[in-house]
């Protein structure tokens, strides 16, 4: 059996497609109730207040004073804080840590982002707010997006680099942290002016959609720049670009569009010192050898419900990356039993884990993922997971 590694030794073994001690658990948790339930803090009860009709009503006329408080923001700074002391307290060896302060409130009921969405203003059963559900793009032309006032996209960088100054500060040597934050180049291409009108500047100003990716993209670069600034050891590149059909748009076309610049920000990410993720919902199988090429550590979710099977992908790319999920978030981390748990472990384990390369995680994060059965993902880990495996796809 391997010595005994520490979780950041784990992590960049896994990421290195090497043999760590044990197979490393990553977290993707993002939700209130759970990140509070394992801390035992009470959140503030926006819930109630956004539906009461009385502080709804004042919400609604106090929405501008509201966002010039930058109260959001500091409640974000504090959220991701949080969140990465609930990944240390449960145990995981990586956490994937979200820094979004992005939202800006138009009522109690709709919000935009810096970038150009609307949305609506989502709660949970608890009363905790969620992420916001996009409901449309604003930018209706290119005259629109030179026009979208930029200012703090561009205050981004310097904020978050504060954040997760912090974060490494107070916890860096317990947990791997993965920074994160919404949205990759090609949500921030398409969302922003909608699907229908995004094809059409794609047949029609093709100029124009390269110079939009092209600001993301030295965006992005430049977030890496502050993360790394603050010490954190790796990074996601969150994108969804695959339907459960499969990818969005062409693969060859998303090799055209963003090709180059996946490449300059992984490349940035490795001259940094840091290890970069790439995560997308969807069935992948078409993205995954690009994505390799493009120079990625590692890929996540890969979903089952999407069709994807590990044992497969390990066999397309799993000698060029780390893969990274697969545990189902429908219904073994929501309401299966611990026999189950314990069998999709073993299960993913066997198909992803020899020779090192694999972390066990959730496919992604939603208010109904049980506690309980988290513990249990974990503990079927430590019971499966030390190399060298013993363990077969077949058993």
């Amino acid at each position: 059996m391997s010595a005994s590694m520490t979780c950041l030794e784990r992590v960049n073994a896994a990421l290195e497609l090497r043999e760590p001690d044990r197979v490393p658990t990553f977290d993707v948790m993002e939700e209130y109730a759970n990140i509070y339930d394992i801390l035992d803090k009470r959140p503030i009860p926006l819930g109630f207040l956004f539906s009461n009709k009385y502080t709804a009503m004042t919400i609604d006329r106090l929405a501008p004073v509201i966002n010039m408080t930058h109260v959001m923001d500091r409640e974000m700074d504090k959220f991701s804080h949080d969140r990465t002391a609930a990944s240390v307290k449960l145990g995981y060896d990586a956490t994937w840590v979200m820094h979004v302060p992005i939202w800006r409130f138009e009522s109690s009921k709709t919000a935009t982002d810096i970038y150009g969405r609307a949305y609506d203003v989502v709660f949970d059963k608890e009363g905790n707010m969620g992420t916001p559900m996009f409901r449309e793009g604003l930018i209706t032309s290119p005259a629109d997006w030179y026009a979208w006032d930029k200012r703090a996209i561009l205050k981004w960088p310097e904020r978050t680099n504060r954040a997760f100054k912090a974060i490494i500060d107070d916890m860096g040597d317990q947990i791997f942290v993965m920074a994160g934050f919404l949205f990759g180049l090609f949500e921030n291409t398409w969302q922003p002016m909608g699907f229908e009108r995004f094809s059409v500047a794609l047949r029609r100003d093709k100029d124009f959609i390269k110079r939009v990716i092209k600001f993301y993209e030295d965006h992005f670069c430049m977030m890496l720049e502050a993360w790394a600034d603050a010490g954190v050891p790796g990074a996601v590149y969150t994108d969804d670009q695959a339907f459960r059909s499969g990818p969005m748009i062409n693969p060859r076309l998303m090799k055209e569009l963003y090709g180059d610049s996946f490449c300059r920000i992984t490349e940035t990410a490795h001259k940094l010192g840091m290890k970069i993720i790439v995560h997308s919902c969807g069935r992948v199988y078409d993205l995954l050898e690009w994505w390799a090429d493009c120079g990625f550590d590692g890929v996540h979710a890969l979903e089952p419900t999407a069709g994807v099977e590990l044992a497969k992908v390990k066999e397309m790319v799993g000698d060029r990356m780390c893969l990274i999920g697969n545990i189902d978030i429908t219904h073994i981390l929501v309401d299966a039993s611990r026999e189950e748990v314990f069998e999709a472990v073993r299960t993913a384990i066997a198909a992803a884990g020899k020779g090192g390369g694999y972390m066990i995680a959730p496919t992604n994060s939603h208010p109904d993922i049980s506690l309980e059965r988290l513990g249990w993902m974990l503990e079927a880990t430590e019971k499966y997971g030390h190399y060298p495996l013993d363990i077969k796809a077949d058993a």
